[in-house]
């Protein structure tokens, strides 16, 4: 049985992952792109062990690498000229530190759907969705539960085919074989995507009022959480807008500062980023006074 953060109510849980994706993609100032990608991190560890983490930071390596390559090579944007390439635009500080906060954003991304993945379950999206949009609701649900199974199906067609070809090491045999297991899994997820859509169709889903299999409740602390968080997100826009917590990037790297209120939004949405790590913390604590008293 999952405890902590995972059992809050699902409209209270995608508003928390829904403000800290937000607040990092719109404004995208360093220290919350670092604030968040910490937490997201130590909340995953805390959630699902580190293997999870390492699952993501492969992910995230490999995305970051290509965005700092290619972002300088694309944008030639800012005043701080490094040296000149060979097509002979210039390669600009502004546009590499662009490219490392743009690669700090999409590890964020990637960190806190991986969360989304192991908290919002199925039902809980459709719980949140299904009555006023239940194909959208469908989608996004079978999204978040196909890729774990996309993944399994993978492995278990190439141990197969380990088995089949142990002794061939072959280079071009090799990538024949990869391409043979990649146009099996696909096959195998296209026939799996009509499958379910035809079962969906048949049983009627979407053509009536839809009712929820679970019926969560909101509990005390659980309304003064989303009122919380709400006046958090309301304090960090009007920050944003009053140029507070002003960052740019191009032409010229500026920041602001010079104010105690830039340093109380940064406090703020650091609190809204610990909420999930916070519950299974104290989760954890609270089960191990328990266990002491037995």
């Amino acid at each position: 049985m999952k405890t902590g953060f995972a059992q809050f109510h699902p409209l209270l849980q995608m508003l928390i992952f829904v403000s800290c994706i937000s607040v990092t993609m719109l404004i995208m100032h360093p220290v919350f792109l670092v604030t968040s990608f910490l937490l997201s991190s130590a909340y995953m560890i805390c959630s699902s062990g580190t293997g999870r983490l390492l699952s993501a930071l492969k992910l995230d390596l490999i995305t970051s690498v290509m965005i700092i390559i290619i972002n300088p090579l694309v944008s030639h944007a800012g005043v701080t000229v490094l040296a000149y390439l060979p097509s002979g635009n210039p390669l600009t500080l502004e546009s590499v530190i662009f490219g490392f906060a743009a690669a700090l954003l999409m590890s964020c991304t990637v960190n806190w759907f991986f969360c989304i993945n192991s908290v919002l379950t199925s039902d809980r999206i459709i719980y949140l969705l299904g009555r006023l949009f239940p194909r959208l609701a469908l989608m996004i649900s079978i999204t978040l539960g196909f890729s774990s199974k996309l993944s399994d199906h993978y492995r278990r067609v190439r141990d197969a085919q380990k088995c089949l070809c142990s002794g061939n090491k072959n280079v071009f045999f090799r990538i024949r074989q990869n391409i043979r297991i990649i146009s099996s899994v696909i096959q195998w997820s296209l026939e799996n995507s009509v499958d379910t859509a035809d079962s969906m169709k048949s049983r009627g889903y979407g053509t009536g009022k839809r009712t929820g299999y679970n019926n969560y409740k909101f509990r005390a602390f659980e309304k003064l959480l989303i009122i919380l968080i709400v006046l958090i997100d309301s304090a960090i826009a009007a920050a944003y807008f009053s140029e507070y917590i002003y960052f740019s990037y191009y032409p010229v790297l500026e920041i602001e500062t010079n104010n105690i209120w830039s340093y109380v939004v940064f406090a703020i949405y650091a609190l809204i980023c610990l909420i999930p790590l916070a519950a299974d913390l104290m989760e954890a604590k609270k089960w191990k006074y328990l266990r002491s008293g037995i």
